[in-house]
């Protein structure tokens, strides 16, 4: 009798990741360190206590096209960052629903991002007293994303009796979120609240109100996550690649960053700042703190 080897899960193994996920999940990644390196481009003047009186051309142009490229995120009619913000924070929350598919513990998988996003809430009050944050983060992408996936596991916790329902509740669900997004324009930004309020705060974390540098209110953004969840189930469901032939090192740095993301996350802006104080410092300017 011809002995056979057990194989693992591909879920279960490292080396035979899902590419493409890793990929997209990379590229918003990286689409958002390139929008908070523009963020700060536009402001870096403020750290330095000289800036006025140095101003080189070469940062100059480069603070001009920063601020340029902020000052169309208010423009949905042709403006690049509303509409290029808007699509990498839908695929990034996407990835993050396509994953909750994938991953056989998402209340862990919550409470440990929650964990994360208070530990970087604590970091932000920390830069607001030195200056460096005007307000800090209250509830933002990463509390945004932690609450998304312990919402997601109670729903798939409770819809596991039946594989039918389990599979198109996070579409019904995405889909009748973000048609009352549509109904009620949320896409037009809620202006921020210039001081924290108590009796918003539920309305900080639902999104009726607005506050901190970095704010992710659960509505409308949860029901990227339900569509990305569906697209896992209904898609991935035997854990394989749907493009094994367009696999190969080319794909690397992504795939990298999409493994590492909230990694990434919390070492970008330090990494970012840093390489533009140090070019500054060379060209003579003089931090102000």
């Amino acid at each position: 009798m011809e002995k056979t080897t057990a194989t693992k899960p591909l879920f279960r193994d490292r080396k035979r990741r899902v590419w493409e996920l890793d990929f997209m999940r990379g590229v918003a990644v990286l689409a958002m360190c390139f929008d908070h390196m523009m963020f700060d481009l536009a402001n870096f003047r403020g750290w330095f206590s000289n800036s006025y009186e140095v101003m080189n051309p070469f940062m100059e142009r480069l603070r001009d096209i920063a601020r340029a490229y902020w000052a169309s995120g208010h423009d949905y009619a042709d403006g690049f960052r509303f509409w290029g913000h808007a699509v990498f924070i839908f695929l990034f929350l996407f990835m993050v629903g396509t994953s909750c598919a994938f991953s056989r513990d998402n209340t862990r998988r919550g409470a440990e991002m929650g964990v994360a996003a208070f530990i970087f809430t604590g970091i932000s009050f920390v830069l607001k007293e030195m200056g460096l944050m005007s307000y800090g983060v209250v509830f933002g992408i990463l509390q945004c994303i932690a609450m998304c996936i312990l919402i997601a596991a109670a729903v798939d916790n409770l819809t596991s009796m039946n594989k039918r329902i389990n599979t198109f509740a996070p579409l019904v669900i995405g889909a009748v979120v973000l048609s009352f997004a549509v109904y009620e324009k949320s896409w037009q930004r809620i202006p921020f609240d210039h001081e924290f309020a108590d009796e918003h705060f539920l309305g900080y974390i639902f999104g009726t109100h607005a506050f901190g540098d970095d704010w992710f209110g659960l509505f409308p953004y949860i029901g990227f996550v339900f569509l990305g969840m569906f697209w896992g189930k209904a898609v991935y469901g035997s854990r394989a690649s749907l493009l094994p032939a367009l696999d190969g090192k080319w794909n690397k740095p992504f795939r990298f960053v999409g493994r590492h993301a909230l990694l990434c996350y919390f070492v970008h802006q330090v990494i970012i700042a840093g390489l533009i104080i140090a070019v500054c410092l060379c060209m003579g300017y003089k931090l102000s703190f």
